[in-house]
């Protein structure tokens, strides 16, 4: 997976996002669910925390369900979440993925932004 999301970020929220990937990550590896991986997240802030470790979540869920063509019901079992919530977040990468190709779009056609 491409790390596009992290291109226009600060070098200072890229290290927290990748610090905060790799935590999870490890954690998943050594059998914890995600709520208990995510819990070794040290963010102080809540509010950034959990936009973090929502993004964390699509990012296991880009690598295991598109890139490795794993039901996302069985992504959800492993991830000890419930269904409702990875079909949210993939709703949400879709509307992101949206949002940037009208961006995109308005961007090169020279008409500025569809904001």
């Amino acid at each position: 997976m491409t790390q596009e999301w992290l291109d226009d970020m600060p070098d200072e929220g890229k290290t927290m996002y990748m610090a905060a990937l790799a935590i999870v990550k490890t954690g998943l590896d050594k059998g914890m669910d995600f709520e208990t991986a995510g819990a070794l997240v040290a963010i102080e802030d809540k509010t950034l925390r959990e936009v973090v470790l929502d993004d964390v979540l699509k990012v296991i869920i880009a690598e295991e369900h598109f890139a490795k063509n794993v039901p996302l019901e069985q992504v959800s079992r492993k991830l000890n979440l419930p269904i409702e919530r990875t079909e949210k977040a993939r709703e949400e990468m879709f509307e992101d993925i949206e949002k940037s190709a009208i961006d995109s779009f308005y961007t090169s056609s020279g008409n500025g932004t569809a904001h």
